[in-house]
């Protein structure tokens, strides 16, 4: 694995502006270990990059994230759970299948990932966010694998 894909809302952050326990720290975590970083977000009909990230926490940065594997939906016209975002998200990232990891609390979007032929993770919603935990357990599975 070397490319790891976040859905934003109820995966990374929660309404109001906020970050969801362990966001931060395993977003710096997995970038230390050289893991290359991507979004696949819906973004309904927001009409730029700008207002996206307004509804996203104060100090939220894009640094962290490649570029180019910063897939909103209402920038690249196609919205999940339709395989053609997951799709463009492995091409972008120009790696076996694979080698892409996609974390959501979304069933149906992970199971859509999975049908791509990507690793997925299913993360717990706040209040019970299992995020802190995350890293830990992607180093066991990078050991065993």
């Amino acid at each position: 694995m070397t490319v790891v894909f976040f859905d934003l809302g109820e995966t990374l952050v929660t309404a109001p502006r906020r970050w969801l326990p362990g966001a931060r720290e395993l977003l710096r975590s997995l970038q230390h270990k050289g893991l290359r970083l991507g979004v696949i977000s819906n973004t309904g009909d927001l009409q730029s990059r700008q207002e996206i990230l307004d509804l996203l926490p104060p100090d939220f940065e894009q640094q962290p994230f490649e570029s180019s594997l910063l897939l909103f939906s209402s920038e690249v016209g196609t919205e999940k759970p339709d395989r053609a975002i997951f799709e463009a998200a492995v091409a972008r990232a120009a790696v076996d299948v694979s080698e892409c990891l996609y974390c959501s609390e979304n069933v149906v979007e992970t199971l859509m990932a999975q049908q791509v032929g990507m690793l997925t993770v299913r993360v717990q919603t706040a209040p019970h966010s299992d995020l802190g935990t995350l890293g830990r357990d992607l180093d066991r599975f990078l050991a065993l694998a």
